[in-house]
């Protein structure tokens, strides 16, 4: 698998988590990187073993019933010095593939000559086929990019043996196992053949160099060498945390549990867990109202007739009511106190004299109100007072 370099136009590729369950997983694990119609992407690629031919396999799902095609395109800023590679130009290569919507992969039309210790840039734009419109709703997921090497070009694929070797490779369809993720188990003869073509590419065998923070044990699978990881770890080293979760260390990487309604994905920030939000709303894992708003996820502000700025996030009750108001919308006067407190009427909460004013030594009064029809204050008597 090639490294997955994120195009700047983030409005155009966007990474995203598919979820498996209840289907058959067809991708490998590492997330899509999600491709608006007629938008760019490029894999870097830097780790390549030997200098040879190498196939050039593209994972996609297109994310509706319609044919795409690709644009491709191979450069390097470093020429090629190997023997092998040394007589081509990658401004050489460059293709254009359909990608029919009923399949899963495409093996590009022509091979392309990779030496190790040269960074290479696979580029290429997607767009709809047999259409000139783009439209800004189409997108398809680009799972990976895979390089199959072409081992007739390998040592161990030359002289005498090299067509018995290369009769069992096709006859059990070693190679082909590779084209979806995750392969299949393979055949005892293909185990043996690959394992020899990998010794061959890389010059023996390879350690494991399992991640002490995120795999069980330093011991790995003796084909392709995957490391056993612990809960939300993935990578053959078992060195990093799975799209959908953040906090890579030694118990492992934890869940984003990012709000489906609140969130703008399921990805999260792999450091400190937080999930992007929608608007109007906040939280590491944005399940929960931004300040002055309640009723998550049918987030709408509080109505407090101007006399609080927060409310209960769940009830929409008024907390911490000023000037003297109570009540859930802040929209009556504290007892002691008389007028309405309304947004809009024009008044204001004002102490009962009762006779004198709550919180003084001459009031004995327990509330008061306004007469409707002479405005007088008609106070309500402390027990033991009465009033004139």
């Amino acid at each position: 698998r090639a490294k997955l370099c994120r195009c700047p136009a983030q409005l155009d590729v966007e990474e995203v988590v598919r979820d498996s369950a209840g289907r058959m997983v067809t991708w490998t694990g590492l997330g899509f990187a999600r491709v608006r119609d007629g938008a760019g992407l490029t894999f870097r690629v830097d780790n390549v073993p030997y200098p040879m031919d190498y196939e050039l396999l593209l994972r996609y799902e297109p994310e509706s019933a319609e044919d795409w095609e690709a644009v491709v395109s191979v450069s390097s800023r470093v020429l090629p010095t190997s023997s092998r590679c040394g007589n081509l130009l990658p401004s050489e290569q460059m293709y254009r593939e359909s990608l029919p919507h009923s399949q899963r992969y495409v093996l590009l039309s022509r091979p392309f000559c990779f030496e190790p210790n040269t960074p290479y840039e696979v580029t290429m734009r997607l767009q709809r086929a047999g259409v000139t419109q783009r439209h800004p709703g189409a997108f398809i997921l680009i799972d990976s990019l895979v390089l199959l090497p072409r081992v007739s070009e390998l040592p161990g694929f030359h002289g005498a043996e090299a067509a018995a070797r290369q009769e069992e490779l096709e006859r059990y369809q070693c190679l082909e196992v590779f084209h979806m993720a995750p392969p299949h188990p393979l055949a005892q003869a293909c185990a043996r053949l690959v394992c020899s073509v990998s010794a061959l590419m890389h010059g023996g065998a390879l350690p494991c160099q399992c991640d002490p923070q995120g795999s069980r044990s330093s011991e790995c699978q003796v084909q392709g060498g995957q490391c056993e990881c612990k809960p939300h770890v993935i990578g053959r080293r078992c060195d990093h945390c799975a799209p959908g979760s953040y906090g890579f260390g030694p118990l492992g990487c934890s869940p984003c549990t990012c709000s489906p309604e609140g969130s703008v994905s399921q990805l999260c920030d792999k450091v400190s867990g937080q999930c992007r939000c929608q608007p109007g709303t906040v939280g590491r894992q944005c399940d929960q109202c931004q300040p002055g708003h309640w009723g998550f996820p049918a987030c709408r502000p509080c109505q407090c007739n101007g006399h609080a700025e927060e409310c209960d996030p769940r009830t929409g009750t008024c907390l911490h009511c000023r000037d003297h108001t109570s009540g859930r919308h802040c929209e009556r006067c504290r007892d002691g106190y008389y007028g309405n407190p309304v947004l809009g009427s024009g008044q204001q909460c004002r102490p009962c004299p009762c006779p004198g004013y709550p919180g003084t030594r001459h009031y004995h009064g327990s509330a008061c109100h306004a007469d409707d029809e002479t405005h007088h204050i008609v106070c309500l008597c402390a027990p033991g007072y009465a009033g004139e």
